[in-house]
């Protein structure tokens, strides 16, 4: 019996046999992905649980400290006005910035630690026999968020900028009423 193999039936065997083996080497990779996706899981309740991101301001502020921008703004503001106006807009600017800076330190975290270590640290806190381990590895997850969050900061730095370079808001009628006596 002879069949007739048509383009569009040859292309279609073609790609099942192609399709077969990327499928094959994919559904291997599922359990690796679902279980990089638990310890990120563990690993950003944990973040968030214990604050380990809560810095995010203060990271913003020392980038402040040692930019072109910020010694542009005390020469325009003077130094006790351009710190005042950096601290309050790298605090209200941060808080647009926390959970993206909070899942960058937890994918850190994931990769520095086992599933059974974030468990112990996420129950135990800092009486988890993994505390003096997180300890240790700082160094190195700092290095990791330095690499990682280098954009989130510039961008976050950028709005800083922009938003303490605005007047200070006058207080609106209403609220200059209630403060006379």
């Amino acid at each position: 019996m002879i069949t007739s193999t048509t383009p569009s039936h040859a292309r279609r065997r073609l790609l099942s046999a192609m399709a077969l083996p990327a499928l094959a080497a994919t559904a291997s990779l599922l359990p690796r992905f679902a279980h990089a996706a638990k310890l990120q899981d563990m690993a950003l309740a944990l973040v968030e649980k214990y604050k380990l991101g809560h810095s995010l301001p203060q990271v913003g502020l020392q980038i402040a400290a040692k930019s072109p921008e910020y010694q542009a703004l005390i020469d325009k503001m003077g130094q006790q006005q351009a710190g005042q106006a950096m601290i309050a807009a790298t605090r209200t600017v941060a808080a647009d910035y926390q959970k993206r800076w909070d899942t960058q330190l937890a994918n850190a975290y994931a990769q520095n630690f086992n599933e059974a270590q974030l468990k112990s640290l996420l129950d135990q806190g800092p009486q988890s026999p993994h505390a003096q381990l997180m300890q240790s590895k700082q160094a190195d997850i700092n290095r990791m968020m330095q690499q990682s969050s280098s954009s989130l900061l510039r961008e976050m730095m950028a709005k800083a900028y922009a938003k303490a370079q605005q007047p200070a808001q006058a207080p609106s009628p209403a609220a200059a009423k209630k403060q006379k006596p």
